[in-house]
């Protein structure tokens, strides 16, 4: 559908906008900024080739950032200055990376560790392994129950397996040694060698070793201290077992001696410290 427009319509749409034009406000030209002004007069000086063109403006000049003042640091490139170190001043945000060595690559340090866990997984195997052994289970006195109940079920196991154990005469650990292997009822897989004489014993420790069958005595020390008479007769247990297994603080000094002489006699040494 075709709409035809007279000419007197064109007329009027034409006075119109001529009207509405004349009615805009006037809007100034944004006035230029000084560094525009001169890099446009410098732009005319250089087309004209006159002498006395003015300098340029800083805006042209781009000169590396080591003339401007940029450090020399930040100013090299990254690959150089990765291994450089800068001091960094209070409130720098500035984070530098260094790189630390790592103290376990030295290969004494790595013999050392590998050398402590081949001693631990050996004395593990000694432990589990199949064939009965003799076990001296040694302490001190010192023991909370259930460090008591631990041991316990260690000697339990030990001696169900088939194992001997032999252990002294005294409350804590021993005591604790003792119970848990007449708990397995082979009352031949347990020995007991006293310090001194049966008469030397307290109460509790004589109604304990009442129910075992293999006790030895050492009446030859009843003269002597019981430091120096459980010297000796920890002496005794190490030579007739093959694996000490010792419950100690880092200051129970009679035990600690008792495994470093059970290690001066190539035997086997667990020692579990209570602190």
């Amino acid at each position: 559908m075709k709409v035809r427009i007279p000419p007197s319509g064109v007329v009027l749409v034409l006075c119109v906008i001529s009207c509405s034009v004349g009615f805009l406000p006037h809007v100034p030209a944004r006035a230029r900024s000084p560094s525009t002004a001169r890099i446009e007069l410098y732009s005319e000086a250089q087309a004209s080739g006159r002498p006395d063109a003015p300098a340029p403006p800083l805006e042209l000049y781009a000169a590396p950032r080591a003339e401007r003042g940029v450090e020399p640091l930040y100013a090299a490139p990254r690959a150089e200055r990765r291994g450089e170190r800068k001091t960094t001043l209070e409130g720098d945000s500035r984070v530098v990376t260094l790189e630390k060595e790592d103290p376990f690559s030295s290969p004494q340090l790595q013999l050392e560790k590998s050398t402590g866990m081949e001693d631990m997984l050996r004395e593990l195997r000694e432990i589990q392994g199949s064939a009965n052994r003799t076990y001296c289970i040694l302490g001190t006195r010192h023991c909370s129950y259930l460090h008591q109940q631990i041991i316990e079920l260690l000697s339990y196991a030990l001696v169900l397996s088939g194992n001997h154990v032999y252990t002294s005469g005294a409350a804590g650990t021993n005591a604790a040694a003792i119970r848990g292997a007449l708990r397995a009822n082979s009352t031949e897989l347990l020995t007991v060698i006293l310090p001194q004489s049966r008469s030397k014993q307290t109460e509790d420790c004589q109604e304990l070793i009442a129910e075992v069958t293999q006790v030895v005595q050492m009446p030859e020390n009843d003269a002597l201290s019981l430091d120096v008479a459980s010297k000796r007769c920890n002496r005794r247990l190490v030579k007739e077992t093959e694996h000490l297994i010792a419950f100690a603080y880092h200051d129970s000094k009679t035990v600690v001696r008792t495994t470093v002489e059970a290690k001066e006699m190539d035997k086997l040494v667990t020692v579990m410290y209570l602190d």
